[in-house]
């Protein structure tokens, strides 16, 4: 049964054991995924620019460069990003949910953060989580709420990635969808859930976060693990130890 107290206490406990490691790691991939490069309009003079940084609060700007540019290089200044996006980001994702399903045996280590770089797998994570945005984006193009159902359909594609890196999109995304049926609610309202956190964070202009963001991933890590349990249950997947569980990869036919 999803106990969302349980999750919460384990995650917890698991955070706790590596408390400063998990800050660390969870603050660094927090820098790198927030719109690092973006293209911006000017409110008062609409002109364009293209940013690097952590964008700006109030007067203070925390970008490392903002260059104006003319219309006709704002399509370059958006593939940038959404290279850097695709590239970058994306496999940071990835590495960083493995982070935290290390962590949840032990301790893992900062540079699993970028693991997957220095990995034969590479190109497999960026081209799945590549059709991962695709999907959501093109399920909330049609209406929001088949948006917001889809992306917690596919909620354990990063984490899944995670564990096996070469795995085949196809496979990928069918046992996603087998780990969240009858759950995309539970999941909904584990997100509520967080919501007196979210706002602790708002009040103390962000730097209760550097606390409550490690909390919620290593939650939603427990969140994963509950469902993988299942299918394992259910035998589409199988243990190799007693302490971590390995996907064997299924044909299709055996996901129905």
């Amino acid at each position: 049964m999803f106990v969302r107290s349980e999750l919460k206490r384990i995650g917890k406990e698991n955070l706790h054991r590596n408390l400063w490691l998990c800050i660390g790691v969870t603050l660094v991939f927090g820098l790198i995924n927030s719109n690092l490069f973006s293209v911006e309009v000017d409110p008062v003079t609409y002109e364009y620019y293209f940013r690097m940084g952590l964008g700006s609060t109030g007067n203070i700007s925390f970008d490392f460069i903002s260059i104006p540019i003319t219309s006709m290089y704002v399509i370059l200044g958006l593939l940038a990003t959404l290279a850097f996006h695709i590239f970058v980001v994306n496999p940071i994702i990835v590495g960083h949910n493995r982070y935290y399903i290390e962590n949840r045996f032990g301790k893992s280590s900062f540079e699993t953060l970028f693991e997957f770089f220095n990995s034969n797998d590479y190109l497999n994570v960026v081209k799945v989580m590549l059709l991962y945005d695709v999907y959501i984006a093109l399920w909330t193009l049609c209406l929001i709420i088949p948006g917001i159902i889809k992306s917690f359909e596919y909620f354990a594609v990063p984490y899944i990635l995670a564990e096996n890196p070469n795995m085949d999109s196809t496979e990928v995304f069918e046992i996603s969808k087998q780990m969240t049926n009858g759950h995309k609610m539970d999941l909904f309202i584990l997100d509520l859930s967080f919501i007196l956190w979210i706002l602790l964070a708002l009040i103390t202009f962000g730097l209760s976060s550097l606390y409550v963001n490690p909390y919620i991933f290593a939650t939603k890590c427990e969140a994963y693990y509950f469902f993988k349990q299942e299918l394992f249950a259910n035998d589409i997947i199988q243990a190799d130890d007693e302490e971590k569980i390995e996907y064997v990869e299924p044909t299709i036919d055996d996901l129905h």
